[in-house]
């Protein structure tokens, strides 16, 4: 008798909880369905109208940055302030950025199709010669790789937060996206001709490969921050280590001129001819900008040592002040972005900002640039130098600008820089009911566990693609290019990831330490080899 009483509802509610599930887990791929249907629509209508009438992808990848943006702060309402409104609003801003970042990449391979059709006709070349349309997959420079690095990031994490308890993860990995798309403002969309070595078909798929695995990748580090924050590592422990990497990149930018003994507090950029792309090899003096850096350089160092002595000696009054310190640093950095930006768009006196000891060096680089030998540049003396510089400046001054295209990586990175101070005082507010509102330790564990398995067989198609195409186009598979390089040990790392998980049995913090080092390296290899170091895929 109390068997037939209690099994029905037994059954009751595991068939109602099985409904549930079910309903839910169609129901929330509904986003992602319509994210990228509405692509292909818009895709379709590009084609029927043409690109005069049609909004440029410029448009639509400013629009996506700006989804995605809105998107996050909707996620962070959200999680101090839980409201439905918010959480839904945040899931459609998401899929809006994925709809727009994706539509940006697919109008701009009709716009690169259009383009070669105009200079076949302008040639008087025969149309029914032009390559099949998948060569024009837009992945010529690093603005088309940023844009499918970005879109990798938005639908990895809209696939993420069909599960309610990890939509707290769209909070960080959209502003990163957004970060992405930012560089790629800064870089402009212009399209590029590729050397005819690297024509080929490879070059899509190996491309295409790349940048979802790092979309990808971008995902796993965020779930790894959670993780280690959800795991009880102190905040002020984070905040050390995000505060060493704005230190370094402020140590770097400007070509190393802000802490030289010579030129300390100096941030210097990019000049440009009018109508000429090409920067030229004078900076200018930007006011300001350099000892806001300085500031926040200073404040920085601060909050790492107050924090390190609240995590040595448990000092509250110590840890308050680390705590003032790092928002006045926020301030700072803050402001110095504004600054430079405003002033890059409105400084008009160029010339009174270069300093004349770039002069002989900018005769060199002139020469150089007009094939001169460099035995008979190496006959001309200082004076000889100075003067022809001088006369140039003087002819051509007035034509030189400033541009927010001079200094893209630099600009990006101080606003990583400040986004990375932003979410350590953002942790620091209620740390306690931001642990409460992630999920459990176990469950992000396995998250992450899932995206760098993921991103692990991403990183392996990518070298073995690069290595066809490098055959195909080189004559070898591999060349010890510091492209190829950076790809095998971000590879490399993730396989040290899978292999310690599986092998010896490390989770947890572990396990997130790995990913996060890896997404690092990940980073290097997508900017480092295109803006640092020299190879042969500097043409990105």
């Amino acid at each position: 008798m109390s068997q037939e009483i209690l099994q029905p509802p037994i059954l009751i509610s595991e068939t109602k909880e099985e409904t549930i599930k079910n309903t839910f887990s169609w129901s929330s791929y509904l986003p992602v369905f319509l994210a990228l249907f509405g692509s292909f629509a818009l895709l379709f209508l590009r084609i029927k109208v043409g690109g005069a009438n049609f909004i440029s992808d410029g448009a639509l990848m400013m629009l996506a940055l700006a989804s995605y943006l809105l998107a996050a702060v909707f996620y962070l309402t959200n999680l101090y302030a839980p409201s439905n409104i918010a959480e839904k609003l945040g899931t459609w801003g998401a899929a809006l950025g994925v709809f727009f970042n994706l539509s940006s990449w697919l109008v701009r391979w009709v716009g690169a199709y259009d383009r070669e059709v105009e200079i076949f006709l302008n040639q008087g070349r025969n149309l029914s010669d032009m390559p099949w349309f998948f060569r024009y997959v837009p992945f010529a420079n690093l603005y088309d790789l940023s844009l499918t690095f970005a879109f990798g990031a938005g639908i990895t994490t809209l696939l993420v937060i069909r599960r309610e308890q990890f939509r707290i993860v769209a909070a960080l990995s959209l502003p990163l996206a957004a970060i992405i798309l930012t560089l790629a403002r800064f870089i402009g969309g212009e399209f590029v001709d590729l050397p005819p070595v690297l024509d080929s078909y490879w070059r899509p798929i190996h491309v295409g490969v790349a940048s979802l695995s790092y979309g990808i990748a971008l995902v796993c580090f965020v779930v790894a921050v959670l993780y280690l924050l959800k795991d009880g590592i102190k905040v002020q422990a984070m905040a050390i280590w995000a505060s060493l990497f704005s230190l370094c990149v402020f140590a770097t930018i400007s070509k190393f001129s802000i802490f030289s003994l010579g030129t300390f507090g100096t941030y210097t950029a990019s000049t440009f001819l009018a109508d000429s792309k090409m920067s030229l090899a004078l900076r200018a003096d930007i006011p300001y900008v350099g000892w806001l850096i300085v500031l926040a350089g200073a404040l920085i160092a601060g909050s790492i040592i107050c924090y390190g002595i609240y995590l040595s000696n448990n000092d509250e009054k110590v840890n308050k002040v680390g705590n003032i310190l790092i928002k006045l640093a926020l301030l700072a950095q803050g402001a110095g972005i504004g600054v430079l930006v405003y002033q890059l768009k409105n400084l008009q006196n160029v010339v009174g900002l270069i300093s004349p000891k770039q002069y002989e060096k900018f005769a060199v680089w002139m020469l150089q640039q007009q094939d001169v030998p460099q035995q008979q540049i190496n006959t001309l003396g200082s004076a000889q130098l100075y003067g022809m510089a001088s006369q140039w400046i003087a002819q051509n001054g007035s034509r030189l600008h400033l541009s927010l295209n001079a200094n893209p990586v630099e600009l990006a990175a101080l606003i990583t820089a400040f986004t990375g101070t932003f979410f350590i005082v953002l942790f620091g507010f209620k740390t306690d009911k931001l642990r409460l509102a992630l999920p459990s330790a176990e469950v992000l564990d396995g998250l992450m566990y899932k995206l760098a398995g993921v991103t692990f067989a991403g990183l392996a198609l990518l070298l073995i693609t690069g290595a066809v195409w490098a055959n195909e186009s080189w004559g070898r598979y591999w060349g010890w290019d510091a492209k190829e390089v950076g790809a095998l040990v971000a590879w490399i790392t993730y396989a040290g990831f899978l292999h310690a998980r599986i092998a010896r049995g490390w989770t947890g913090r572990r396990s997130a330490y790995f990913a996060i080092v890896a997404f690092l390296f990940i980073i290097f290899t997508y900017l480092g080899v295109s803006y640092l170091l020299p190879g042969l895929h500097s043409y990105a």
